[in-house]
């Protein structure tokens, strides 16, 4: 059912960018024939956030460069907050860490994406006591997660755009906060 979704979900935001000839579309901006450094940056990123019996907040910010038209390399760092209510007391958890991604755009706007995200990410090991009951210990380890997929970037303005990826985290493993598919709507806009 999820996957379903999210198939029509992608193919929708495929079919709306068609270029229709009996309807005005907004356009990828035009090529620069000497563009500058700051012309070539992108910022943006993804903001996931999810309440109730469990809470999960994502923030992750990105840059990008554009090193020529179809392939573009950046950094983003990432911030997870986990608390789940499930369990007495509270689990709580915050991940951070960054990025290192490159893109290749295979066909106009649709793309190849490559990353790496280590993570130092906290969590909670219990022990019995001995008596019946467990206590918990507080840990963190990094975690190097290796991300492949592509996506699809959706012009909103001239120079303004959103993104929608599924990406596989190869190196999926008990620690990683990623699991399988991995699913992101982002923004960005360049200078």
């Amino acid at each position: 059912m999820f996957c379903r979704f999210i198939l029509a979900a992608f193919s929708l935001i495929i079919l709306s960018s068609l270029n229709l000839t009996a309807q005005d579309t907004i356009k990828a901006p035009p090529k620069q024939k000497n563009p500058s450094i700051l012309d070539r940056i992108d910022f943006g990123g993804y903001l996931g956030a999810q309440f109730g019996t469990i809470t999960v907040i994502d923030v992750s910010p990105l840059a990008s460069y554009r090193i020529t038209e179809s392939f573009h390399a950046g950094v983003g760092f990432t911030y997870l907050y986990f608390k789940d209510s499930r369990y007495s007391p509270d689990y709580s958890a915050s991940s951070y860490g960054g990025s290192i991604f490159a893109r290749y755009f295979i066909w106009r706007d649709l793309f190849a994406h490559l990353e790496y995200a280590p993570l130092y990410v906290t969590y909670y090991d219990y022990y019995d006591n001995g008596s019946g009951g467990y206590y918990r210990v507080k840990s963190a380890t990094w975690v190097h997660d290796f991300m492949v997929g592509g996506g699809y970037r959706q012009w909103i303005g001239e120079r303004a755009f959103m993104s929608l990826m599924v990406l596989f985290n190869v190196n999926e493993n008990f620690y990683s906060p990623y699991r399988n598919p991995i699913i992101r709507i982002g923004f960005g806009v360049g200078l």
